[in-house]
């Protein structure tokens, strides 16, 4: 009686190790992250604007609870 292999064993046997580029999908060498310059460049543009908006929306927190700390002193 012969074990059979998973499924996953199969894809393994046929693709061997590999990652996928984590903007584009494509397969590539497990050690790298990105398949090309540019979906490198897409990704770092899209971590700048992340950072910029998180910043922005720390700014705008910040200035509500002074503005309201404000109203609460004025009003009383």
């Amino acid at each position: 009686m012969s074990q059979k292999s998973s499924w996953k064993d199969q894809i393994k046997q046929k693709w061997g190790p590999h990652a996928h580029c984590t903007i584009c999908g494509k397969a590539i060498p497990p050690d790298k992250k990105f398949c090309a310059q540019n979906c490198r460049d897409k990704y770092l543009g899209y971590e700048m604007k992340q950072k910029k908006k998180g910043r922005i929306q720390l700014v705008f927190l910040v200035g509500l609870m002074l503005f309201m700390f404000l109203m609460m002193f004025i009003m009383f």
